[in-house]
């Protein structure tokens, strides 16, 4: 299963407000994905894992994990952005749509 990690700058609540929007959003499409909840200082462990990052901070280009703004979702002002972001990478990332 695919992990979707959630990383804000702002605090607990505010990832916590984005995670609840990509679940309900990545669940409309039928894909099965783990999304969590993460700090930069998760990102930089090597125990962590995550396939894509929504983050609303700026994460540098080392990390390798493919990102995806989440302002959007935090400020309401286009979220499909997002959404359609989300959804290029994953069908990059995972071509069956998490069908396994």
């Amino acid at each position: 299963m695919l992990t979707i990690a959630i990383v804000c700058g702002a605090g607990l609540a505010t990832s916590a407000l984005i995670a609840e929007q990509v679940r309900e959003h990545v669940a409309s499409r039928g894909r099965r994905v783990s999304v969590v909840q993460a700090t930069v200082m998760d990102l930089l462990s090597s125990d962590f894992h995550a396939d894509l990052v929504v983050t609303t901070v700026d994460l540098p280009d080392a990390l390798g994990i493919p990102r995806v703004s989440g302002m959007p979702l935090l400020l309401g002002t286009n979220p499909q952005v997002t959404y359609d972001d989300i959804d290029r990478l994953l069908a990059r990332i995972d071509p069956q749509g998490g069908a396994r």
